[in-house]
């Protein structure tokens, strides 16, 4: 019994030597605007942060690593460690709604997929054109294979609001990079746009979303058995009067 108890207690030392992300200046505005999803959507108050108030908080799904990376870690198919944006907006919306990362992605012994970013619709929140689809609008993931491609990235449109239609639009991202990038989403009046190390990847007319009321999410996200772990050196949430002019049609 003395044994087992031991290699518990050393196996929660790299654990306990962790900080909490809101030590570092630049995740705590991304904080201040979240909740945290850990390890599934239902809320556990051991895993996640229903109020928001990450002063102190971290965990095994949630930390600070080597003093400067966020990080979201977890295991399990359907499991997840998310930030949630507190907020709501529509896309015809005519200020710009922007998430922007600069990450790193570990998909370790992942053996299908892994979501990271996402625009996902609230049900809760309804207006008088409201949809009550609980499906995400966009999901950015990693994918080990698909169509023929291996280790690259995808976005995943959502192509209508009704709940049969379950068509979408998969644009490749291109192969992961073994170190960080960037990325940014942009939803201004009606259009989307994503870009890869400042490349213009997407740019997309979404007006049938209209309806919902909609919030980012960034973290972890499985759909596969096994394990990843992403590291953002940057995560924030902004608005921006004006878009970038740049189109690519998908």
């Amino acid at each position: 019994m003395k044994k087992v108890l031991f290699y518990f207690i050393v196996s929660l030392i790299p654990l306990l030597a962790h900080d909490a992300p809101y030590s570092q200046e630049k995740f705590r505005g991304i904080l201040q605007k979240s909740y945290l999803q850990a390890p599934t959507s239902s809320y556990n108050a051991h895993y996640g942060m229903k109020g928001g108030s990450f002063q102190y908080f971290q965990n095994r799904y949630f930390y600070l690593q080597d003093g400067k990376y966020m990080v979201f870690a977890m295991c399990g198919n359907r499991n997840r460690s998310e930030l949630r944006e507190k907020s709501a907006w529509h896309v015809s919306t005519l200020t710009a709604k922007t998430l922007f990362a600069k990450i790193y992605l570990f998909p370790l012994d992942q053996n299908k997929e892994f979501t990271f970013l996402q625009i996902h619709p609230d049900p809760k929140k309804v207006s008088q054109y409201a949809t009550t689809i609980n499906k995400p609008l966009l999901r950015i993931v990693w994918r080990k294979k698909y169509r023929g491609k291996y280790d690259h990235l995808w976005a995943i449109i959502r192509l209508s609001t009704d709940t049969n239609d379950h068509n979408y639009l998969k644009v490749d991202l291109g192969k992961r990079a073994n170190n960080f990038f960037t990325i940014k989403i942009e939803v201004i009046k009606s259009r989307m746009k994503i870009f890869v190390n400042n490349l213009l990847k997407v740019y997309r007319d979404i007006h049938y979303w209209s309806g919902s009321l909609n919030y980012f999410k960034a973290g972890v996200y499985l759909q596969g058995d096994g394990c990843s772990k992403v590291l953002f050196d940057t995560l924030k949430l902004y608005d921006a009067k004006k878009s970038g002019k740049n189109k690519i049609a998908y």
